[in-house]
């Protein structure tokens, strides 16, 4: 099996002898959406560092094939671990023919999630560089409807409301298109009954708490906090009008506050506010690579 990629290099006299891995976001491929990773790699090219970024094992490129016949099914395996092997064939090819042997993990969404799961097992993964990390799993419509976030939930429902007056969207509501199982959590929010759903559930044995019954990713949580404890650092990029920071907060940090709190040194998350998923606008880019910059620079300063 062979995966094709490109290797940016930095001037001899600037190089830092860190590469930067800028993993495939899904299956949009090396390039990423509008073009985003060949900002990335020319603007960390230029601060010193390799950076390579390669098709996966059936996308672009790359030798092999996709078998899944569904988008949300090859999302849901890439964050169960698909490509770890071919992050490490990467690395261990950096490190044969360039003779580098230290890593940022990085890429978007899909690659970010492919970059920390190989972290866990990888040790010359000495950061990350996470933009719109996946806590949970792309279960499609029905599934969104299920487990949406608190957050979600309240949108929906300003949504619902604004379209009241709108004949289109009883005819929606009658016709049987409109989710009513969404529509009866985000209004059941109100009720000054309800019970808030719960975060998490405490085991009588004291062992590791029981999760509620949602779809959020049993291997992220794990290999975050190894990665952390492990004393490497962690920069986490969520665009402003993207659910992905609700997930991260609702679904992973709520539920692991104690242990994360003595590890806030370690990981930052910064929000670019009213970015979109694939940072489509050139002026969010620029914030995300500015913050970035200034980041790699504290993590992995230039050589003297």
């Amino acid at each position: 099996m062979i995966l094709h990629g490109m290797l940016h290099e930095p001037d001899p006299g600037q190089e830092r002898r860190v590469c930067i891995l800028l993993l495939s976001p899904g299956i949009k491929g090396r390039v990423g959406p509008h073009r985003l990773y060949l900002k990335i790699a020319e603007r960390f090219a230029a601060m010193g560092f390799h950076v390579l970024r390669f098709d996966f094992y059936g996308l672009g490129d790359s030798e092999g094939e996709v078998d899944e016949r569904l988008l949300s099914d090859m999302y849901n395996t890439i964050q169960d671990g698909r490509y770890v092997g071919d992050t490490l064939a990467a690395m261990d090819w950096m490190q044969q023919n360039c003779g580098v042997r230290r890593f940022v993990g990085s890429g978007l969404c899909g690659g970010s999630i492919s970059a920390m799961l190989t972290a866990a097992q990888d040790p010359r993964i000495e950061s990350m560089l996470a933009l719109s990390i996946p806590t949970a799993f792309d279960g499609g419509e029905a599934n969104w409807a299920r487990f949406a976030t608190s957050r979600q939930l309240v949108g929906i429902r300003r949504g619902y409301f604004k379209r009241l007056l709108k004949p289109e969207a009883w005819v929606r509501f009658m016709t049987g298109k409109t989710s009513y199982h969404v529509l009866w959590r985000s209004l059941k929010q109100m009720l000054p009954w309800a019970a808030k759903e719960p975060a998490t559930a405490p085991s009588k044995t004291g062992a590791a708490a029981e999760r509620p019954r949602d779809d959020t990713n049993p291997k992220f949580a794990p290999a975050f906090l190894k990665f952390v404890r492990s004393k490497r650092h962690m920069l986490l990029f969520f665009s402003g009008r993207d659910r992905l920071q609700w997930d991260f907060e609702e679904k992973f940090e709520a539920r692991h506050r104690a242990e994360l709190d003595p590890l806030r040194g370690y990981f930052e998350v910064k929000t670019i506010a009213d970015a979109n998923h694939i940072l489509s606008n050139p002026a969010w880019v620029q914030e995300m690579l500015d913050l970035a910059g200034v980041w790699l620079d504290r993590v992995h300063p230039a050589r003297r």
